[in-house]
């Protein structure tokens, strides 16, 4: 798989989204959104085995893709310039356009977490970007900047993790008893 077009994987999985009827939303993801976010996990374990993944969507829509070892941090005052060192990523003719729509970058140990590199590039980019996502292995951690300019310094995060539901799994409200009162009211 060290042949395959792993970028155009990502680009092609975001084209799909871009055709959707939901509108891009990346604090809250709709399902099309979360399969997009897939797209890049599957890259970063299945094709790239273990390097981070980061891509930009500028105000523009177009992606900017990026990829490096585990320990990878964006560069934080290259993004005008932005390359991959090997075949550039920078699209024929067309510059990054801020504001930054979204930064969603991968964390190859499995955890959705900010590091403390993430955090220094989210406090100084904060002006000039709007969202980040954070891809770990079944989960994912949101962070909306605009919140960040509205609320003087406080981030609102979501993070999300994925796996399956069984019987066994007890909530705020006890199955049990609610089993119990749908019985007595038949």
């Amino acid at each position: 798989m060290k042949d395959y077009d792993w970028k155009g994987h990502i680009r092609d999985a975001f084209g799909d989204l871009c055709n959707t009827e939901w509108r891009m939303n990346f604090f809250s993801p709709c399902a099309d959104t979360e399969e997009f976010l897939t797209s890049i996990w599957k890259m970063t374990t299945d094709v790239l085995e273990g390097k981070k993944i980061h891509v930009v969507i500028d105000n523009k829509d177009e992606l900017y893709v990026n990829s490096g070892p585990s320990s990878f941090v964006l560069p934080i005052d290259t993004w005008e310039d932005w390359d991959d060192g090997e075949s550039g990523d920078q699209l024929e003719g067309s510059e990054m356009q801020l504001p930054i729509k979204c930064w969603i970058h991968t964390m190859t140990l499995g955890d959705a977490y900010l590091s403390g590199d993430n955090w220094k590039t989210v406090r100084t980019w904060q002006p000039f970007m709007k969202s980040v996502v954070v891809l770990g292995d079944n989960q994912y951690l949101t962070l909306n900047m605009d919140n960040y300019r509205e609320k003087k310094h406080t981030f609102q995060a979501k993070k999300v993790y994925f796996g399956l539901l069984t019987e066994d799994v007890k909530s705020v409200m006890d199955v049990d008893v609610y089993i119990d009162e749908l019985e007595v009211k038949e």
